[in-house]
């Protein structure tokens, strides 16, 4: 066990102390329930599929569960867990429900939607934090400005190249990654 384990402090949260040494520790893989210091055991993990599969088990999964949506998240507060690009899938929740691990979305006072994890339930409502910043954020997660809760992510492939098949190879377009210059 490390000198900093988040293991050792259980669930007690140490405002600043957890976050503010979240950016010494190694990174976890996203599979793991800590993910630079904050528990993320409650957020689904990112299913790498091609980008039409991610819209469209996305798209399903919405279509079955109530009050679900989906979004595509961007920004990188949220890497390793979900990269810019991942198609997540929202569900209304009641404040009560929460749990800390979960991925959130919760309006802030800018009226931006913002997704980060809940990592501590404080009298003012839920701190929530980016598992890229120092600090969890200065605004509550409360009953207000909760969007919904991450069910569900998919993560599109990238680098994949897609091939189109023609009658003739002349019938295609020249390829910008191949072209000489």
């Amino acid at each position: 066990m490390s000198a900093f384990s988040p293991a050792r402090f259980g669930n007690i949260f140490l405002p600043g102390l957890t976050l503010a040494f979240a950016s010494c520790l190694p990174a976890a893989e996203p599979d793991e329930p800590w993910i630079r210091g904050i528990y993320t055991g409650r957020s689904p993990r990112a299913v790498t599929v091609g980008e039409r599969e991610a819209w469209q088990r996305a798209s399903e999964i919405a279509r079955r569960t109530p009050h679900a949506f989906v979004l595509v998240g961007e920004g990188e507060s949220m890497e390793p867990l979900y990269r810019p690009g991942t198609v997540l899938v929202l569900q209304k929740s009641a404040y009560t429900a929460l749990q800390r691990g979960q991925t959130v979305f919760y309006l802030n006072r800018e009226k931006r939607t913002v997704a980060h994890v809940l990592v501590a339930k404080a009298r003012d409502g839920w701190r929530a934090a980016g598992l890229n910043n120092r600090e969890h954020d200065m605004e509550p997660v409360v009953a207000q400005n909760l969007v919904g809760v991450v069910i569900a992510a998919f993560a599109p492939q990238t680098g994949a190249r897609t091939f189109r098949t023609a009658a003739h190879p002349r019938q295609l377009p020249p390829s910008p990654a191949l072209a000489r210059p």
